[in-house]
């Protein structure tokens, strides 16, 4: 079906994402171009086949079940970068980290904060994430995105409604190719890779490192209160349900010990939020999202 792309059929979606959980999709494909998203777009709106977008596997909970139609690896395929008269150009499936180093290579200030996000262009646009106090939504100038009638569209950051950890993505089918950011020479490019490296080093130094987790549980608003702290008050930090751990080292993130199910990792989720709302009256927002 999809002979002139990388594509397989029945791939365990534990193998692409970073959980390290989810049973099988129909077909998994590799796009390398706007062509190709096109060219998938309008199979699957072809065939009524659903369609699941996933950047480098993080902050995505995939059911035991799997997903019944196609899964396109966008964080596998769309990789390029570069400053472009005065801009930084990057594809959606670029990690952010790599852009914070790359920048910081290179002079260029205000990407430092991505050093600390573990997600790409694609996924960080989608949920406006942030580090340090600062959003990807606070330094991009426009996005490039597929309609779900294959149009070709470029918004800029102001259409696109970015506030805590939302974009106006969220809403909508629509499939993020690249998008341009702000760009500025610094003064100083020696304090610009000192500032990345702090701010590598402070999410290493709060979260757990080396684990197969999907990040942060719940959102995390900067005002308060904050997840980790509600979970571990109620006495939750460290429980085990089946093969999955709420970490020992933040209480708002979810480890696969080895042998986890998804099925493992939700109700996990669902206790953790029903035990906080139960005991402190506050409830929690999913960070992470489910398929």
């Amino acid at each position: 079906m999809f002979e002139h792309i990388v594509n397989e059929a029945n791939v365990p979606l534990s193998r692409i994402t970073t959980m390290s959980v989810g049973g099988p999709c129909r077909y998994y494909v590799v796009p390398k171009s706007v062509e190709d998203i096109r060219f998938v777009t309008a199979i699957c709106e072809r065939f009524g086949w659903k369609l699941l977008i996933i950047g480098n596997g993080s902050n995505v909970l995939v059911g035991d079940e799997g997903f019944d139609g196609v899964v396109m690896h966008v964080g596998k395929g769309l990789k390029e970068y570069g400053l472009q008269d005065g801009e930084l150009y990057a594809e959606a499936g670029v990690a952010l980290p790599r852009l914070a180093y790359s920048m910081a290579n290179e002079g260029i200030a205000g990407f430092d904060f991505m050093a600390g996000i573990p997600g790409s262009v694609g996924g960080g646009l989608v949920m406006n994430a942030g580090c340090i106090g600062k959003e990807i939504g606070d330094v991009v100038s426009s996005v490039t995105h597929i309609s779900d009638t294959g149009e070709v569209i470029t918004s800029s950051a102001e259409e696109l409604q970015f506030s805590f950890r939302r974009s106006w993505f969220l809403e909508r089918r629509h499939i993020i190719v690249s998008a341009r950011f702000r760009a500025e020479a610094a003064s100083d490019p020696a304090q610009v890779m000192e500032a990345t490296k702090r701010a590598a080093d402070i999410r290493k130094g709060k979260f757990p490192i080396n684990v197969k987790t999907v990040g942060s549980t719940f959102k995390s608003p900067p005002e308060g209160p904050h997840p980790g702290r509600l979970i571990e008050e109620v006495g939750l930090k460290g429980f085990v349900i089946g093969g999955a751990q709420i970490s020992t080292v933040h209480a708002n993130w979810i480890i696969n010990q080895g042998s986890a199910t998804a099925s493992d990792v939700k109700r996990l989720i669902e206790l953790m939020q029903t035990t906080v709302a139960k005991q402190l009256g506050i409830q929690m927002e999913p960070e992470v999202l489910f398929v």
